[in-house]
């Protein structure tokens, strides 16, 4: 944790603990605004924890969505079976696998005791049309605070380029664009929905603190003060960070021509949506991009899921 000492955790989230969760990519400022928000005493914000909310939405939708789980709910003892059918006998009701499942999240991100706002950020969640976690937590935490965060699609994936980890064969780049255009459009479906109370972080915004940053932390109860411009001030020296230098904003100038002619032929109506300047390609890389995209791996680019206007207005 990056704040001062929240004290004692407990797996009882308290009544006036709100849940807050931080959700974009690999690369894209998830971190920055974490450590931004655990610098205020009243937040706990716990770090990326491989998705695995993904799999317990998969289970949990299996079962409130089951024709037969709930058919058949009795009390402890009350059947008998020398005369009852018991093969879908249950103990719960669909209130209590909701409640289940909720206790689950909570104590798998425990609240720190005094906190008013709690909750995690993840870079997984949104990058498959069948991925459902986020609106697991929609369901389970109807009154959550959800920060979306977006950043230029193409300095996000030369950004991954320069870590040791990072894309290094066509059919990376290829996979990581998908996921990268996936999960925007997943975050502008549900952020243009207001099912929940969410904020559209733009990360070039916040690491100025400017943008839906001021609006997120009002909603805390907060402003952007000493502690928080120290964070953001950081950012240029922390681990991997991406503000080293001035030509921050124009790190996909690093790539090789071939992965920036794909990315643009693959994230182009993204980063168009988002309000980012396409990078400039050659014409024989334009013309090569498609096939580049399919020797890669990649299928066909849908842009039919967008909202018209851009996901913050």
């Amino acid at each position: 944790m990056d704040a001062a000492p929240h004290g004692d955790v407990t797996t009882d989230v308290e009544p006036a603990a709100t849940p807050l969760f931080v959700l974009g990519g690999h690369r894209g400022g998830t971190t920055l605004l974490q450590r931004l928000l655990n610098s205020y005493d009243d937040v706990t914000l716990w770090g990326e924890h491989e998705g695995v909310l993904t799999q317990i939405a998969d289970a949990y939708f299996r079962g409130l969505e089951s024709a037969s789980l709930f058919r058949d709910v009795r009390a402890p003892g009350a059947s008998d079976p020398r005369t009852d059918w018991q093969a879908w006998m249950s103990g719960v009701d669909a209130a209590d696998w909701e409640a289940t499942f909720r206790r689950l999240v909570t104590n798998i991100f425990p609240v720190a005791s005094g906190a008013r706002h709690w909750g995690f950020k993840e870079i997984r969640y949104g990058t498959t049309a069948e991925d459902r976690a986020i609106e697991l937590l929609a369901r389970l935490f109807p009154h959550a605070r959800v920060a979306f965060i977006v950043r230029n699609p193409f300095n996000m994936l030369a950004s991954a380029h320069s870590r040791p980890e990072g894309p290094r064969a066509l059919a990376d780049v290829v996979r990581i664009c998908g996921r990268i255009a996936q999960r925007f459009r997943t975050f502008a479906d549900w952020h243009r929905s207001r099912r929940l109370e969410s904020y559209w972080i733009v990360y070039e915004d916040l690491a100025r603190a400017e943008g839906d940053v001021h609006r997120l932390v009002a909603a805390l109860g907060h402003t952007l003060g000493p502690a928080q411009q120290a964070v953001i001030a950081a950012e240029g020296g922390g681990r991997g960070s991406s503000f080293r230098d001035a030509e921050v904003n124009e790190r996909w100038r690093r790539l090789p021509a071939a992965w920036l002619a794909v990315a643009r032929h693959a994230l182009g109506p993204t980063a168009t949506r988002l309000g980012y300047p396409l990078p400039m390609v050659s014409p024989f890389w334009r013309l090569a991009a498609p096939v580049l995209w399919r020797r890669g791996g990649g299928g066909a680019i849908a842009d039919g899921r967008w909202p018209a206007t851009s996901p913050s207005a």
